[in-house]
């Protein structure tokens, strides 16, 4: 009777090692979401409508980063209108009132934007590197905004709990060069800016997805008067393997409209929502679906930067 005795080399045990971990999207995570945003008023309805696209490729030493985001907003107004004759005396009906009419209007507004962004991880806990931006969006009277934005991050978590949570502070100095619709409050058509601000972020990864809070300070340079704050806080909450529904709410206290168009606006321009008005404060809630493919070995791991992509107000 023979006996076979087969033994694995240690070179046979990293071979098949190498082999478990080769990853074929190269470290490469696609993300596709959509959301919606439904209002409805006795007078007016709005539809909104997002999609972005986030292209990625985290390792523990740098960061790649190229997104983009689409959105359309739906609007309906009803104005009731009193009716007159040609020479401007009203028009009554049966009973003697006058009679009023509905008029309604129906506006399209389309925003789009990108943003690219590269990071280098130093040590663990401190981290450099810059965002490239640009968007269109009417609503605020940009024509076009470019932007861009090196900083500096340091994470006050050490490296052993990264993959479950992080606390970040990230401070930078940024760029901007914006081209208006309109001329602006300060009779202008396009100037370049600059300003900085610092961002906190905090994010715990679960088995049931993620929590992520934000809260932001900033304000331009040469004018210490315009600044303004912001908090945010969003959750994902995994469907399936890949499939996560998420929800954000945000607020910003803001001093710092400088976008706001001069002139007198129309009762038209208003109701469609073409133009912003003056406000001291700005909440934006959203919710949607996100899809991810790509590398699993890309998960949770160095979520440096991470704090800019939050916040999608005004910012």
């Amino acid at each position: 009777e023979e006996i076979e005795i087969n033994m694995k080399t240690d070179t046979a045990i990293l071979e098949d090692s190498i082999q478990e971990t080769i990853d074929p999207w190269n470290y490469w995570v696609f993300n596709v979401g959509s959301d919606a945003n439904i209002e409805i008023e006795e007078l007016s309805s709005d539809i909104n409508i997002g999609g972005d696209i986030n292209i990625n490729r985290i390792t523990d030493k740098w960061k790649i980063s190229l997104s983009g985001r689409i959105d359309e907003r739906l609007r309906k107004t009803i104005q009731k209108v009193p009716r007159v004759d040609d020479n401007g005396d009203p028009v009554l009906d049966g009973e003697g009132n006058q009679i009023i009419d509905e008029v309604t209007n129906n506006f399209d507004v389309s925003e789009f934007g990108f943003n690219h962004q590269l990071v280098k991880s130093i040590s663990p806990q401190w981290s450099y590197g810059y965002d490239i931006a640009g968007r269109q969006n009417t609503r605020l009277n940009y024509q076009f905004q470019t932007s861009f934005r090196p900083a500096v991050e340091y994470n006050f978590f050490p490296e052993s709990v990264q993959n479950t949570r992080f606390l970040r502070m990230n401070y930078g100095i940024e760029l901007r060069n914006n081209q208006y619709v309109e001329e602006t409050i300060s009779g202008v058509l396009k100037e370049t800016r600059v300003l900085h601000s610092l961002r906190t972020s905090l994010g715990l990864n679960k088995r049931w997805g993620t929590l992520e809070v934000g809260y932001r300070l900033r304000n331009y340079l040469d004018d210490f008067s315009s600044w303004s704050t912001g908090l945010n806080i969003r959750a994902d909450v995994r469907v399936t393997g890949n499939l996560s529904f998420y929800v954000r709410a945000e607020g910003n206290y803001v001093k710092d409209q400088i976008y706001l168009a001069s002139g007198d606006f129309t009762e038209q321009d208003i109701l469609s929502g073409r133009v912003t008005l003056p406000s001291a404060y700005i909440i934006d809630t959203r919710f949607g679906f996100n899809y991810r493919f790509g590398s699993n070995l890309n998960n949770f791991i160095n979520r440096r930067f991470f704090g800019r992509a939050n916040f999608v107000g005004t910012d």
